[in-house]
């Protein structure tokens, strides 16, 4: 199919109305013309009982040190802190054994907290480990570019070059097609997929890579960048008075009174009473009042998040030689901020929080540099970038009602921690060793350049929220093979034919039959399903949902 074609199938998928087509209309005089009959309608489905959902992707770009953070593995030794290679070029041959860990890591860096099991990196997470699933032995993949887009996509064959089709969903568009209509900006994204050294407009042009049009309008992909961008972009949906989509409305509205009145749960009804729930709040006065030339500048909730206005900032990062790259995202802590004031003043319902810097853990460290006392430590950029923010995202939720229903935003919430993939701690050398072309100080030279903090298919997760399995984990990683041990797929046992090492027992040469390896595609659907969307049919992910990570009754 042919970009063209491509686009009019895509218009012509999202052709229904959505909340933020009301609104505009309803700014244009549109509202005032409704019969009684109409209006009060749409007052009373207004006032209806609605079951909101919100999900979260809290997205680690670059990825963690994951046998340091959900997927443990304590140092039994710790070959940093060695100087340099050993003396005698016959010994090398053990380097391909040693593990490189943080310098002043020790095994009592890693703690058992309640049934939970982890790294120094989630130390600073242990207060929101009681509603929290975690997720240990996952493989998802170790490519950025690739698994960076099974994370959004789910896990299926895919030619990331091919223009997407309109069968195609990000986990937040599947989930926004279900939860979002409602919303006037629904689906809010502080990712960029361009922004990557690896990526460049003419291999992936619009339609392709990422695509933020998949689906019907109100799930489709919104940039909301910093806070100014922001506001101005919601100013503008303020100012809008006449466009074909009005006309759209209109030819709605002129529908017999009847023919309205039938379908009381119609999408479009439910999508005009939302639309002009939003317009109310953001135009009349009172407590409830949206002021948006405030947005994000009210200074007790920039103080709560820590906001600096260094956070505010864009940053721009060279990458693999290439032009500057940057994301056009301000600090995760405020994003945080920004998507907590879209979910409470009913604007967005999804949203995905992604580190400002580009590939900012991706963290090659040679092995030269590691011996000569590279720190090789993530905790302080897991601090900054994750828990101190989102135990503060979090605890407002908790705080803050919806509504009059007596329950707090938190309630409706689900939240997923992740990342692309893991990192390793060593590097094999064989290969070197073998090279009959190398003498002993190119041996040497390749040995102390040799990426020992590579990109790693072993990976770890979490889910966090009322509808999670709370303070539990599943699965292991091997503490002697470095390896995911598979679990199975309904309860999340671990395979018993693999000891705590990873070591398949005596007796057994192949995993258990019908235990899984996760994959981005399991998350995928596991997200949906918390967030009360059926993930069967959404999108092309073919992964299912894990069942065990669910809440008793969910």
């Amino acid at each position: 199919m042919n970009r063209r074609g491509f686009l009019t199938k895509t218009a012509q998928a999202t052709g229904a109305l959505a909340a933020a087509d009301f609104f505009r209309y309803s700014l244009g005089g549109g509202a005032d013309s409704l019969s009684p009959a109409l209006a009060a309608a749409v007052k009373e489905h207004a006032e209806e009982a609605f079951e909101p959902r919100f999900l979260i992707y809290w997205f680690m770009e670059g990825a963690w040190m994951s046998y340091d953070m959900f997927g443990p593995v304590v140092p039994v030794r710790n070959d940093a802190g060695f100087s340099d290679l050993p003396r005698d070029p016959n010994d090398w041959g053990t380097v391909s054994e040693h593990v490189y860990r943080t310098r002043d890591l020790s095994p009592e860096d890693f703690r058992r907290h309640g049934e939970i099991f982890h790294g120094p990196l989630a130390e600073d997470g242990r207060e929101l480990f009681g509603e929290m699933a975690i997720l240990s032995s996952a493989l998802t993949g170790s490519g950025h570019t690739r698994d960076r887009f099974k994370a959004h996509y789910g896990q299926y064959t895919v030619d990331m070059k091919a223009p997407r089709q309109p069968d195609e969903r990000t986990v937040l568009q599947a989930f926004c097609e279900q939860a979002g209509r409602s919303y006037l900006l629904p689906n809010l994204n502080w990712h960029r997929w361009l922004s990557d050294g690896e990526l460049d407009i003419a291999s992936y042009p619009e339609g392709t890579g990422i695509y933020h049009a998949l689906g019907p309008a109100w799930a489709h992909i919104v940039y909301p960048q910093t806070p100014k961008y922001t506001r101005s972009l919601v100013q503008q949906t303020l100012a809008m008075r006449n466009d074909e989509r009005n006309h759209s409305v209109q030819r709605f509205l002129e529908q017999p009174r009847r023919q309205l009145l039938a379908d009381r749960n119609s999408p479009e009804l439910q999508s005009f009473a939302s639309a002009l729930d939003v317009y109310r709040r953001l135009i009349q006065g009172g407590d409830e009042q949206v002021d948006t030339r405030s947005m994000f500048l009210d200074p007790g909730l920039r103080e709560e998040f820590q906001v600096e206005a260094a956070d505010e900032e864009i940053h721009f990062e060279l990458i693999n030689q290439t032009l500057p790259r940057s994301k056009y995202t301000p600090n995760i802590n405020v994003q945080a901020m920004m998507m907590f004031e879209m979910m409470t003043t009913g604007l967005s319902c999804a949203g995905w929080l992604e580190n400002r810097l580009v590939r900012g853990f991706d963290h090659h460290w040679a092995r030269k540099k590691i011996l000569a006392g590279y720190p090789f430590d993530q905790r302080e950029m897991m601090r900054r970038e994750l828990w101190t923010p989102l135990k503060t995202f979090v605890r407002k939720l908790k705080e803050t009602e919806y509504g009059n229903t007596g329950n707090s935003f938190y309630d409706y919430t689900t939240i997923v921690l992740s990342s692309e993939f893991g990192r390793t701690v060593g590097g094999n050398i064989d290969s070197i060793l073998a090279d009959p072309d190398l003498d002993e100080a190119e041996r040497r030279k390749q040995i102390l350049s040799q990426d020992i903090s590579a990109h790693n298919p072993v990976n770890s997760c979490a889910f966090l929220g009322p509808r999670v399995r709370g303070s539990r984990q599943f699965g292991w990683v091997g503490q002697r093979t470095f390896q995911p041990i598979p679990i199975h797929p309904r309860t999340g046992d671990l395979d018993p034919r693999y000891d705590r090492d990873g070591n398949l027992r005596d007796g057994y040469g192949e995993p258990s039959e019908g235990f899984i390896m996760p994959n981005h595609g399991h998350v995928y659907s596991t997200a949906l399903k918390l967030a009360g969307v059926n993930p069967e049919g959404a999108g092309r992910n073919e992964s299912p949902h894990l069942p065990f990570i669910l809440a008793d009754g969910v």
